[in-house]
């Protein structure tokens, strides 16, 4: 339950076996690759020779194409319910595995020919669109027996087009004294469309009463009448339809080509890993040097699987320890290594950052109190109880990723505290049991002298895991000053508080003494650190202050009854209101109103609930003490996005 000591690995071979170490490292998930830059300045030439180039741009480019054919698949394979989904369990697959049933399968003619499909539909979609638009116009014009374009007459005027239909009325009154033949072709709520014939001689005179209503001519496309066009553009309507249902059919038949697709996007994310990774492999002329980090429980297993998967002989391991004195503490990367009850609360851990190397992890320090914190701001047993069984159903039955079956087990486990601080205070949906130990209604002045105590040894947690770092670098003065005096001066006011009840005189004396004495303390031990007395004598004013902030910090924990208390009430309070009901609705109408008042109640509770535990954990206990600033264990590892990687030793096992 700590920050997992690292070891440095150094992998000496020939070209020929890089391909497999790298696979094999992948496999073993716990190695991560870094850079030996620091290592070859000075010794640049011995290098330089061997340098290879990588396709690392040619693979993002083939991922982004496999990416693209399955979206173009997403909109026609038929997908599993998201029931189903979440739990069908994942394929295993070795890598080697994965490669041989990629290369069954010519990946990039599939994604062509998808694409040639997939543009054909988009094609014919849009030629539909314009068939569409033409037909409308087809059927308006239908009634016409000729095509506008081939009819001319050698004695008349002729022109067709559409007009307002609103306007329609007082173009016949314009044309009244002009002796014009018009017959209307279609009339609909918006235009209609008219042909007026009359002389030559009254051709600029129609043209231009026309124009004063906004006549618009027609612009007829066709060289066919518009009614055999629109056969024509039904028939090619209907034609296309048909192409593209088979386009459509033959695209939902690609189950197996959606799931070949899968795992060549895996395929080539690995190998691009791996591509990333061999850009920090220093190469000369015959050999190559890997460098990488390893963490001490998993190196005997990374040297057995090397030795088993290599002849002896051809590959030369080195490992050495990190050199606190030597190393650049932050370089070196951080992995988190706790049982599994404080793996649940590692996220909330990484939320805040990750720690130093030198560091602590605190998961394991704070797990606990996270329970508490969480069961006493939602005490009851009800919503305890639709929060365990709401997560522990994925978790027993669902296929989830690890830090989605982490953040679940840390709820599931919140729940507990939430049904035994609930038990507790005898609250059931907000209902009083016939058993409790305490009303939290009645008592809230002792439940908040409890959360207050709860508190304080929570801030002494700590600060005694400041005292332990400062103590590990001998930082002598800060492990006083940021540390030991505000674990005296809790102290001296658990004695004063606890004086108070039982009324010891010598309780009073020493608590006082406790906080006086490391106030004064405060004060000399900065004089002495400090080069300046004065100085010195100045940060101990200073430090005053942060006896007040110290005050605050306390304080800060009556959260924890007043979210409690607020959550109890309000349930009882939407009880109170749904029992107002008569007897037939309140076990109608009421128990509706009853569940949506209680849903919301429980939304809010455990929002609450979440967000104040974490800022008491993040501001009044890693405040302390948590140093972050560390880099991330990141091993070269396969994506296990749609499969799950095994390696081969792993199998034969």
């Amino acid at each position: 339950m700590a920050i997992s000591v690292m070891k440095r690995l150094l992998v000496i071979s020939k070209h020929s076996n890089q391909r497999h170490l790298l696979e094999t490292l992948q496999s073993l998930k716990e190695v991560e690759v870094s850079s030996l830059d620091a290592w070859i300045e000075g010794r640049e030439e011995l290098f330089a020779s061997g340098a290879q180039t990588s396709n690392n741009v040619d693979l993002n480019l083939k991922i982004r194409n496999i990416k693209d054919a399955l979206e173009i698949l997403d909109e026609y394979i038929e997908q599993p319910s998201l029931f189903k989904r979440i739990r069908m369990p994942r394929e295993v697959y070795t890598l080697q595995e994965l490669e041989a049933s990629v290369n069954e399968v010519d990946i990039d003619a599939l994604i062509q020919k998808l694409k040639v499909e997939q543009e054909r539909i988009e094609v014919i979609d849009r030629e539909l669109v314009v068939l569409s638009e033409s037909e409308d116009f087809l059927r308006q014009w239908q009634k016409l027996n000729f095509s506008p374009e081939r009819r001319t007459l050698a004695y008349f005027y002729m022109v067709m087009g559409e007009i307002d239909s609103e306007k329609v009325e007082a173009l016949y009154e314009s044309l009244e004294d002009l002796t014009v033949y018009r017959n209307e072709i279609y009339s609909d709520e918006n235009t209609s469309g008219f042909i007026f014939v009359t002389g030559k001689n009254n051709q600029a005179t129609l043209e231009s009463v026309l124009r004063q209503h906004d006549f618009v001519p027609l612009v007829y496309p066709y060289e066919i009448p518009p009614s055999e066009a629109l056969v024509e553009n039904l028939a090619k309507r209907e034609g296309l339809l048909k192409e593209r249902s088979e386009l459509t059919d033959r695209l939902k038949a690609n189950q197996e080509a959606y799931k070949q697709l899968m795992l060549a996007e895996e395929f080539y994310i690995n190998l691009l890993e791996r591509g990333k990774a061999r850009d920090l492999i220093q190469e000369s002329e015959h050999l190559f040097i890997l460098h990488g980090w390893v963490p001490e429980a998993e190196l005997s297993e990374v040297l057995e699987t090397l030795n088993q998967e290599f002849p002896k002989g051809s590959l030369a391991t080195l490992t050495y320890d990190v050199d606190e004195a030597q190393d650049d503490l932050g370089e070196v990367p951080v992995k988190l290594v706790n049982n599994r009850f404080n793996q649940a609360f590692e996220n909330l851990t990484l939320q805040f950052g990750i720690p130093r190397y030198d560091s602590i992890d605190p998961t394991p320090f704070y797990a606990l109190f996270q329970i508490l914190f969480f069961g006493l701001m939602s005490a009851d047993v009800g919503y305890g109880l639709l929060l365990f069984l709401g997560t522990l159903v994925p978790l027993l039955f669902f296929e989830l990723k690890d830090s989605q079956r982490n953040q679940l087990l840390m709820f599931n486990l919140n729940s507990i505290g939430t049904m035994l601080v609930g038990l507790f205070f005898g609250s059931f949906f907000g209902f009083t049991l016939p058993f409790q130990v305490m009303d939290v209604t009645q008592g809230v002045i002792k439940v908040m002298v409890f959360s207050v105590a709860i508190g304080v040894v929570h801030m002494i947690v700590g600060y005694c895991l400041k005292l332990y770092l400062d103590a590990k670098r001998k930082d002598w003065s800060s492990m006083y000053l940021n540390a030991l005096q505000w674990i005296l001066m809790l102290v001296g006011a658990i004695l004063l508080a606890v004086n108070m009840v039982v009324g010891m005189d010598i309780l009073n004396k020493i608590g006082l003494f406790l906080i006086l004495g490391n106030i004064a303390g405060m004060f000399i031990v900065n004089m002495i650190s400090a080069n300046n007395p004065l100085v010195g004598f100045g940060l101990g004013l200073f430090g005053l202050i942060d006896v007040a902030g110290m005050v605050g910090d306390v304080v800060s924990y009556t959260r924890l009854t007043a979210l409690g208390v607020a959550g109890a009430n309000i349930g009882m309070a939407f009880n109170i209101i749904t029992g107002l009901f008569p007897p037939l609705a309140r076990f109608t109408l009421g128990l509706l109103v009853f569940v949506a008042l209680h849903a919301l109640n429980i939304f809010i509770t455990f929002l609450g609930a979440y967000v104040h535990s974490m800022r008491l954990q993040f501001v009044e206990f890693f405040g302390k003490f948590y140093e972050t600033g560390g880099k991330a264990f990141e091993p070269l590892k396969p994506r296990e996005e749609h499969i799950i990687i095994e390696h081969n030793h792993r199998n034969k096992k």
